[in-house]
């Protein structure tokens, strides 16, 4: 209790302006030039980070266009033949049916051959079970012959790339 009162009373003498004259005038301005250098470093590292991250963000646009524009050429590059067949085809003057009907198979053909070259697979056949994810039943049909869920017409064929869909296939379905 003693050492208390002897330290409460030597609280009491120490004078404001003693602990000012120990912390001296040069150490806090010594302290503001390390507090400014950290502070122009942290600002530096900051927008060198901001400058990186904007310039990764421009090239991954560029590169996403890039990839873009050399699919869609290549995709292109792939019907050209048909497009030159067909081409061709409007220009002949003077065949017979069975001409017509060859070249037509012929353009169908190469059709197919680009496709298979891209990936893309044809689907709905006559025959096939109807399935709700790929099939887009547009007419239904009362056969008791046919099995239920059989598909007995495609009006139109669908495709897909892999496991993605570009087109379902629009088709009639026994109920």
């Amino acid at each position: 209790m003693e050492e208390e009162k002897n330290l409460n009373q030597e609280l009491e003498n120490i004078d404001a302006e003693q602990i000012v004259d120990d912390v001296s005038l040069d150490d806090v301005l010594k302290e503001n030039e390390r507090l400014q250098k950290e502070l122009n470093i942290q600002k530096d590292l900051f927008l060198r980070v901001a400058a990186e991250y904007d310039n990764y963000r421009k090239r991954t646009e560029r590169d996403s266009l890039l990839i873009y524009n050399d699919a869609t050429a290549n995709a292109v590059e792939c019907m050209l033949t048909v497009a030159d067949s067909l081409e061709m085809a409007s220009k002949a003057v003077g065949g017979t049916q069975s001409d017509y009907q060859k070249g037509l198979e012929l353009v169908i053909n190469q059709l197919n051959a680009s496709f298979k070259k891209l990936g893309v697979e044809s689907f709905g056949s006559v025959g096939d079970t109807f399935d709700p994810d790929i099939h887009n039943a547009i007419a239904h049909a009362e056969d008791e012959d046919t099995a239920e869920n059989t598909i007995v017409e495609v009006f139109q064929k669908g495709y897909k790339l892999g496991e993605k869909v570009i087109r379902h296939a629009m088709v009639k379905v026994v109920n």
